[in-house]
């Protein structure tokens, strides 16, 4: 069949296999893999590469030949038997990304209405096709929101005051945010009746097992390590 004659054509940034359509300075790839070792940095200090697999669901190969390129690229320090740390750019990087991140969950729970325990996966998709001034727009048109829907703070170097339920002492507290957000772990608290800026009551644990009881809005309620460790409180 004859080609017609017709002006339309698709935009550039729009044309497959087009390397640079995003116009940014990293893959997908290895912005992901930025991000998640600045997250276990915060869990575990000096990363492994065995952590970062695990982290990651991919091989033990897979993670080691990604550290290769993020420490070329300038991102990542590697010493042997040292562990992986984010250098000063690969932290700057990284919180670019935290931040875009945030602020993209809170426009899809607080915008479009979708559900609080939902949106992680979708803004991790999203973090690395919007451009930062574009994401500086949707922080202004939000009001410049402080924290994302699981209470983590939109700028990764503001003050945190609160501290693992796990360490928190008997008595009464607000739960601020949640580390894990895993659709799965999310939707459990929310069946226990935890989300940010509930409070709560510390009512007594369990050394043996790590259990931490709890009284959530008159509910007695039972909690082990997990949500031990991923929900952060203050006093209330």
């Amino acid at each position: 069949m004859p080609v017609k004659e017709f002006s339309l054509r698709v935009p550039a940034s729009c044309r497959p296999g087009d390397e640079h359509k995003t116009q940014r300075a990293f893959s997908e790839s290895v912005e992901e893999y930025v991000e998640g070792i600045f997250r276990l940095q915060k869990e575990v200090d000096r990363v492994s590469t065995g952590e970062i697999a695990v982290y990651m669901c991919v091989s033990a190969g897979s993670a080691t030949s990604m550290v290769k390129k993020l420490a070329e690229l300038g991102l990542v320090e590697h010493e042997p038997y040292q562990g992986i740390r984010l250098t000063e750019f690969g932290e700057k990087v990284a919180k670019q990304l935290t931040r875009a991140h945030r602020i993209l969950e809170r426009f899809l729970v607080d915008n479009l209405e979708l559900p609080w325990n939902d949106v992680h996966e979708l803004a991790c998709k999203l973090e690395h096709y919007i451009s930062e001034d574009i994401i500086d727009r949707i922080d202004e048109k939000l009001g410049f929101p402080k924290t994302c829907p699981h209470g983590n703070p939109v700028d990764a170097d503001a003050p945190d005051p609160s501290i693992r339920l796990q360490d928190a002492k008997i008595g009464k507290l607000r739960m601020m945010r949640v580390s894990d957000e895993r659709v799965e772990f999310l939707q459990h608290l929310e069946e226990l009746g935890l989300k940010p800026g509930v409070e709560f009551e510390a009512i007594g644990s369990s050394q043996i097992d790590s259990l931490i009881y709890l009284n959530i809005l008159g509910n007695a309620i039972t909690v082990g390590k997990q949500v031990a460790r991923h929900v952060w409180v203050v006093p209330a």
